[in-house]
């Protein structure tokens, strides 16, 4: 795998697994956990793209998860403007 985040011309934006933080669900018990493998977003359900509660970049989801990622707000931005756009790019290496 050669990129950290990328958006395709499906509207998804794929998300290398050392790249993310945390995946949580305010006021749950416990965070989904990655598996090694991308983390693969559908762009049309992410509601906005800001910062958490720890000042890390986030995707927030319509389903109220939340995505933290070690990436900068530019690129995050970048991403899901391209994947909504439906333009295939990778964003960083």
């Amino acid at each position: 795998m050669s990129y950290t985040i990328k958006a395709t011309k499906e509207g998804l934006i794929y998300i290398k697994a050392s790249s993310i933080i945390k995946i949580s669900k305010p006021n749950s018990i416990d965070g989904a956990k990655t598996s090694g493998s991308p983390l693969i977003i559908n762009a049309n359900q992410i509601t906005f793209l800001s910062f958490d509660t720890e000042s890390k970049v986030t995707y927030f989801m319509v389903n109220g998860f939340q995505i933290s990622m070690k990436i900068i707000f530019q690129e995050a931005e970048e991403a899901l403007q391209l994947a909504k756009l439906n333009i295939e790019k990778i964003i960083k290496d």
